[in-house]
C-alpha cells in the first residue's frame, strides 16, 4: 500500500511541470467588483460603505465536466453597534439572564459592544459540475441562503430581505436563511428540472466571521457559544411562463446545528432549527414578493424564538424603479420586536452605477421587561450609490 502511494506521488510530481506549461487560455476567467455607499443625513453615525470583489476560473472538458474555483472577499464600514447584523439590541430586565439567539445573533446585555470595520474572505471554494448537478467544497454560503427568495427592493444594501448595512443600528429583520456564514462547507446541488432544483450543505464548524453573518462573534456581557455539524437543505423553483410573460421564483429551506455553549452560560442551548420560505412574482414592469423565516434560536427551556417576515413591491415607470416594503420581526432571546419599512426610487446610471433615494424606518421595541438600546433605531432620508463591474 505504501509503495502504491509513493508511486502515485512520484507520478503526480512528474506531471505537475507539464500541467503548469499548459496554456492558460483553456481556462475561462471572470472577475467582479462592487462598491456601495449609504448615507442617512439625519443620523449621528458617519456614512457607511462596503467593497467586495470576486475572481472565478473554470475549465470545461470534452466530457462536459466543468471544474473551477472561486475566491472573493470584502470590507464593510457598518454601524459600530450592529456590524454584521448581530449585536446587543436590548438591556435585560432586572435579574434576567442575558441571552443571544444562535441564529439571529441578537442579544441583550448591559454592556455596549462596538465593531465598526469588518474584513472577510467570503468565498474560497472548488467546484465540479455537469448535467447531473454540482459539488462545492470550501468557504461559501450555505444552500439555504443561496436559494432564498424574499421581497423585492429598490435598495441594494438596505433591503428588508437581506440587509448588509444598517444606518440606524435598529434593523432586527432579515429573512435570508444564513445560518453558517462563509464557513467551510460541502454543498451538493441537483440540476434544475422543470423549474425545480434542490440542494444540501454540511458545515462541520461555523467558526468564520463574515461580513453579514457572524456565528463566531462573542457579544460583550454574554456567554460564548459555537455552531457545530450544521446541515441545510433547500428547494428552489424558477420558471418563466412565456404565454403570460410571468416569472415565478420561490424557495423553501430548513437547517439545523448543534449549539456548543460555554459552561458558564446563564442560559441552556441545545440544537438550533430554522425554517424559511419566500417567493417573488414578476410580470411586465411589476415585481411582488414576500419572505418568512422562523428559528428557535437554539435555546433550551427558555423562550427564544426568532420570527421575521417582509413583503414588497416594485414598479418600473418614468425611467425609474419605484418600490415599497414593510416587515416585522420578533426575537424572544433578545427580548425585542420591531417594524421596518422602506420606500424609494432607483435609477440606473450608465451600465455600472445605481442611485437609490428614499425613506427608511427601523423601530425596535423591548418585550417582557427588557428595553431597546435607546441609541438604536430611527428613520429618515437615505441615499445609496452602488458601483458594480
Amino acid at each position: 500500500m505504501k509503495r502504491h502511494a509513493v508511486l502515485l506521488a512520484c507520478c503526480t510530481a512528474c506531471s505537475l511541470p507539464s500541467l503548469a506549461q499548459e496554456a492558460w487560455d483553456v481556462w475561462e476567467t471572470d472577475w467582479s467588483a462592487e462598491a456601495t455607499a449609504l448615507a442617512m443625513p439625519g443620523q449621528d453615525e458617519a456614512p457607511q460603505a462596503g467593497l467586495r470583489g470576486r475572481f472565478e476560473a473554470n475549465r470545461v472538458f470534452d466530457s462536459g465536466l466543468e471544474l473551477g474555483f472561486a475566491i472573493g472577499g470584502g470590507v464593510e464600514w457598518d454601524h459600530p453597534a450592529r456590524a454584521g447584523f448581530s449585536g446587543i439590541v436590548a438591556v435585560p430586565a432586572p435579574g434576567a439572564p442575558p441571552a443571544v439567539g444562535a441564529f439571529s445573533g441578537l442579544g441583550q446585555s448591559g454592556i455596549s459592544d462596538d465593531d465598526e470595520v469588518r474584513a472577510s474572505l467570503e468565498t474560497a471554494f472548488l467546484y465540479a459540475k455537469n448535467g447531473y448537478g454540482e459539488v462545492r467544497v470550501g468557504r461559501d454560503e450555505g444552500v439555504a441562503k443561496r436559494f432564498s427568495q424574499g421581497a423585492p427592493s429598490v435598495f441594494h444594501s438596505l433591503s428588508l430581505h437581506a440587509p448588509t448595512l444598517d444606518p440606524t443600528g435598529g434593523a432586527v429583520l432579515r429573512t435570508d436563511h444564513d445560518l453558517t456564514g462563509p464557513a467551510a462547507k460541502l454543498t451538493v446541488i441537483t440540476p434544475r428540472i422543470v423549474g425545480l432544483r434542490g440542494g444540501a450543505s454540511f458545515t462541520p464548524e461555523a467558526d468564520v466571521r463574515g461580513l453579514d453573518r457572524d456565528p463566531d462573534r462573542i457579544l460583550a456581557g454574554t456567554a460564548a457559544f459555537s455552531l457545530l455539524n450544521a446541515a441545510e437543505a433547500a428547494l428552489s423553483y424558477n420558471q418563466y411562463f412565456r404565454p403570460s410573460g410571468v416569472r415565478v421564483r420561490a424557495a423553501i429551506g430548513v437547517s439545523t446545528a448543534d449549539v456548543d455553549a460555554a459552561p458558564t452560560s446563564p442560559v441552556a442551548y441545545d440544537t438550533v432549527s430554522t425554517r424559511s420560505a419566500g417567493g417573488c412574482l414578476e410580470w411586465k414592469d411589476w415585481a411582488v414578493g414576500l419572505g418568512w423565516l422562523s428559528s428557535d434560536n437554539g435555546l433550551s427551556g427558555t423562550p427564544g424564538d426568532y420570527e421575521a417576515w417582509s413583503a414588497g413591491v416594485t414598479r418600473e415607470a418614468f425611467g425609474l424603479t419605484w418600490g415599497a416594503e414593510f416587515g416585522r420581526a420578533r426575537d424572544e432571546a433578545a427580548g425585542i420586536e420591531g417594524d421596518s419599512w422602506r420606500i424609494g426610487a432607483a435609477r440606473q446610471i450608465g451600465e455600472q452605477a445605481m442611485l437609490a433615494i428614499g425613506y427608511a424606518s427601523d423601530d425596535p421595541e423591548g418585550r417582557g421587561g427588557t428595553r431597546a438600546v435607546p441609541s438604536l433605531g430611527g428613520e429618515g432620508i437615505v441615499i445609496e450609490i452602488t458601483l458594480s463591474r
